[in-house]
């Protein structure tokens, strides 16, 4: 025996195999004795490297080595070569076997239980062998170890009394249950079989919240009851002894600044969400939330863990909807000063929570011209809980636009989110990506910046045009008309309209800025598109970038866009960019080289969707790619490469549904029988 351990090890660390005849000398000498288990370790861990030579192992050595450690733990080359030997099946007399061996070995062939479901003797003997309440009381770990096949074997047969019963008896002895991830899901699809999933849940809550925060079962032991609450009907008698116990260890491991544990407060969250809770409970939880310590550090920091923050917001968004009676008017401010009016999940939820206010009769005009993130904090001054103090003064106009960073809305504008919805009450947090990857907390969102910028021309103060187009408030109103949503290009037009009311004094920069809107206004109006008129994102953005480049005065673009604005009383929309006038303009290299990258950024950034293909369509463009390539700068070629893969990329997709849509009118042919 020796020998042949020693030749196994010395097989194995030289990374060798041996042949098929000293391999079945090997197997024919442990059939025919006794051997340790080393000699097996050596065994198993040479399979595991040279697994095509099992093939090898004989089924009579099988039953053999099972039938020979009756009196010692089952080795694990037996579970290896029942889960990989095809000649090996479970259908074989292993009776004699204790009840935890028995279901060890059962386990390896998980891969098989369709097929062992459709055996009705080994369910019975199943049933028959294996005391469930017993196991589950007084052998967890043994329950962990063989979940997989356990649960699929045992649940389908047994039938609503059997689980009743099995489900009261575990009910009276709930203090001495094992909480493991196995025993719980096992008694989790007992508990739905019976209808009991009610009880259970309510169990399981007392249980998460006896755990230490240091527990390594806080993780999933809270999904499990996230999961199981979810398929609760909304108001569910779910029975909870002690509201305040709960709500207090929620709120003060949820908002710790180490190491925080986010499984109690998504429990609580989910609770008050789904649980026919009195009103007194829910007031309570809010005011524990707004007096707790780290409360304004979370919302006003913003270097804080946002996670953290997602979920404070999360909890007290489900709370004022809960009950709308305990929102104020002074809780404003705050969340004024948290949000950074962009696209992030936490911004999202932030700017949700600001229209439930709103849609509960919290007056927010109050509030405008509206100011967000740090530079409300200053005008607020907003210290250490909700309540703020009393506004002394209103923002004026020119501090809103100051507050603008012209970086970060080019960007916007860029990738302008054009699936964003202006009505959030029902919208769910998107994830907004664009084909750069930019961040969606450096992206400002529409949903915000339109009400922003009406706030701004609804007061009756003077308005600077030159600053509020410097600013890019008007190009964000103009990338807004390529929006999806009606109710966004809506109000995009409402605020055109409110703009032209502010260009009535005639000083020259009002005459050339409402000549302007004229003229985009009347080419619009050429396009024939139903109301409100949707443009196509390359149109909108050339008309965005066109007026970034005259109110901020980019050398060489800005005269080119006074030329083509000057030279007819309507934009030709179908034609933008206008090519042969844009790349005219100018004979000299440099000049051309500039204009040329610039009309460049717009194919690339604007070229969204279909409507972008048609008006490209009118665009004779291949020579001028051609050329480029050839002779153009490297930030051209660049530029080039990404619009030729979109063009590549947008002409498959056509192919595809153009593909869809001859097999469908195929398919209606064949099945109608009219049809030659």
């Amino acid at each position: 025996m020796e020998d042949y351990q020693v030749k196994l090890k010395k097989f194995i660390e030289n990374k060798k195999y041996l042949d098929n005849r000293q391999f079945t000398d090997i197997v024919e000498y442990i059939f025919e004795n006794i051997v340790t288990y080393e000699l097996l370790d050596h065994l198993l861990k040479y399979l595991e490297i040279y697994s095509h030579q099992i093939s090898y192992f004989p089924k009579r050595l099988f039953i053999h080595l099972v039938s020979n450690t009756e009196k010692e733990a089952l080795h694990p080359l037996i579970l290896f070569l029942a889960s990989r030997h095809n000649d090996i099946d479970y259908n074989f007399n292993l009776d004699n076997l204790p009840v935890e061996k028995w279901t060890y070995l059962l386990s390896a062939f998980y891969q098989r239980l369709p097929e062992m479901l459709c055996d009705p003797v080994l369910i019975r003997n199943i049933k028959d062998k294996i005391n469930v309440y017993k196991m589950l009381m007084d052998s967890p770990q043994w329950f962990n170890e063989n979940g997989d096949i356990f649960i699929g074997l045992h649940l389908i047969e047994f039938d609503e009394d059997e689980c009743d019963k099995l489900f009261t008896k575990l009910k009276a002895n709930w203090s001495i249950f094992k909480i493991t991830i196995t025993a719980v899901s096992f008694v989790d699809l007992v508990a739905a079989k019976c209808n009991k999933e009610l009880e259970f849940t309510q169990f399981l809550i007392t249980a998460l919240f006896s755990l230490p925060p240091e527990s390594d079962d806080i993780a999933w032991l809270s999904n499990q009851i996230i999961n199981n609450l979810k398929l609760l009907e909304t108001n569910c008698p779910i029975q909870i002894s002690d509201w305040d116990a709960i709500i207090i260890k929620a709120i003060k491991y949820g908002l710790v600044e180490e190491n925080p544990e986010y499984g109690f407060i998504r429990v609580l969250r989910k609770l008050v969400k789904k649980a026919n809770i009195d009103k007194s409970i829910i007031s309570k939880s809010f005011e524990l939330l707004a007096g707790y310590s780290q409360f304004s550090n979370i919302m006003l920091n913003r270097d804080a863990k946002q996670i953290q923050k997602e979920e404070v917001l999360r909890l007290i968004e489900t709370l004022v909807k809960k009950e709308p009676s305990i929102m104020a008017l002074s809780h404003v401010p705050l969340f004024l000063c948290s949000y950074n009016a962009s696209l992030s999940v936490v911004d999202q939820i932030l700017l949700r929570i600001l229209f439930h206010y709103e849609e509960n009769s919290i007056p927010m005009s109050n509030y405008r011209p509206y100011l967000w993130g740090s530079f409300a904090i200053s005008h607020y001054q907003v210290k250490n809980h909700l309540i703020s103090k009393t506004l002394n003064s209103f923002p004026s106009t020119t501090e809103v636009l100051s507050y603008i960073p012209l970086k970060r809305l080019k960007e916007t504008i860029s990738c302008f989110p054009i699936n964003r919805p202006l009505y959030i009450k029902d919208q769910k947090n998107v994830l907004y990506t664009t084909k750069d990857s930019k961040d969606p907390s450096q992206m400002f969102d529409p949903a915000f910046f339109l009400p922003m910028i009406s706030s701004l021309l609804a007061t009756e103060a003077p308005l600077s045009i030159e600053k509020f187009n410097r600013s890019g408030c008007l190009s964000m109103v103009l990338a807004c008309l390529s929006s999806y949503d009606c109710l966004m290009r809506k109000a995009a037009y409402h605020i055109l309209t409110l703009l032209r009311s502010h260009l009535f004094c005639r000083r020259a920069e009002n005459l050339f800025w409402d000549h302007f809107c004229s003229w985009v206004a009347q080419g619009i109006q050429d396009l024939h598109l139903e109301s409100p008129p949707q443009l196509s994102t390359i149109q909108a953005l050339f008309l965005s970038r066109m007026v970034l480049a005259m109110a901020n005065h980019e050398k060489g673009i800005d005269t080119t866009c006074c030329r083509i604005l000057l030279a007819r009383p309507a934009a030709r929309l179908n034609h933008i960019p206008e090519l042969k006038t844009f790349i005219t303009a100018f004979s000299g290299m440099k000049d051309k080289t500039l204009h040329i990258r610039w009309f460049f950024e717009i194919l690339r950034d604007g070229t969204r969707s279909t409507s972008d293909w048609q008006v490209l369509k009118n665009m004779d463009l291949f020579n001028l790619f051609l050329v480029t390539f050839k002779c153009g700068h490297q930030k051209d070629r660049v530029i080039l490469k990404n619009i030729t893969n979109m063009f590549i990329s947008m002409f498959i997709i056509l192919l595809v549904l153009m593909l869809v849509v001859d097999l469908e009118n195929y398919g209606s042919c064949i099945s109608d029988s009219s049809c030659n």
